[in-house]
């Protein structure tokens, strides 16, 4: 009984040995499989830092060439203003020789009223100042629509109702201070003889309605 008890004790303590054996199997190969994962997630971890860096490195010259592109463009329209702004100066030389050259064609016509070649210089001075003053009206549209678009290079288009009306702004053509003055003048006639012709009218009803009343 007692060789029968120490051999199934042996056999168990054998059985028992190999089943931990097993299981210190099972957990080394159980760690080993947790390292490398976590070994993989580390470099997919670093290999994602190093692609969004990358991505971040384009974006940054990407932007950076925008902006190299929006300055670029804006000096181009700002030269071609400067440009319009000259050519505009030009113009007003020209108008002026042109009237000092028209005041002295209208002296000699003047002199010789029949004669029809200084009228037809006469003419022509004339017709050349009204081009010249078409070209300045051409070239002020011309600029406001070129600060206009300077104004709007690097922007994303818009299409909301202030947004056309800033834009419609930029195209508007104000008054010099000759022509607010002449504005105003014409306005302040404009009252004050409606204003005393009304005043007239009651004052004349008012007679014709005392005489027959």
């Amino acid at each position: 009984m007692a060789k029968k008890r120490e051999t199934t004790k042996k056999a168990t303590k054998k059985v028992v040995k190999e089943e931990v054996a097993k299981i210190e199997e099972t957990v080394e190969e159980v760690e080993e499989t947790v390292k490398k994962k976590v070994k993989k997630t580390k470099e997919e971890k670093i290999a994602e830092k190093a692609a969004k860096k990358e991505e971040a490195k384009k974006r940054k010259e990407k932007a950076k060439k925008r902006k190299q592109e929006i300055a670029e463009t804006k000096k181009q329209l700002e030269k071609e203003i400067d440009d319009i702004y000259d050519s505009i100066k030009e113009i007003k030389k020209n108008i002026k020789s042109e009237k000092k050259n028209l005041k002295l064609a209208k002296k000699e016509l003047k002199k010789d009223k029949k004669n029809d070649t200084k009228r037809s210089v006469v003419n022509t001075y004339v017709e050349s100042i009204k081009k010249l003053k078409n070209e300045i009206k051409e070239n002020k549209k011309l600029i406001s629509r070129k600060e206009t678009e300077r104004s709007n290079v690097g922007k994303n288009p818009k299409d909301t109702f202030f947004g056309d009306v800033m834009q419609e702004m930029h195209l508007v053509k104000w008054p010099s201070k000759l022509e607010m003055v002449k504005y105003t003048i014409a306005t302040l006639i404009f009252v004050l003889f409606f204003s005393g012709f009304f005043f007239l009218i009651n004052l004349l009803f008012l007679l014709i309605s005392k005489i027959f009343n």
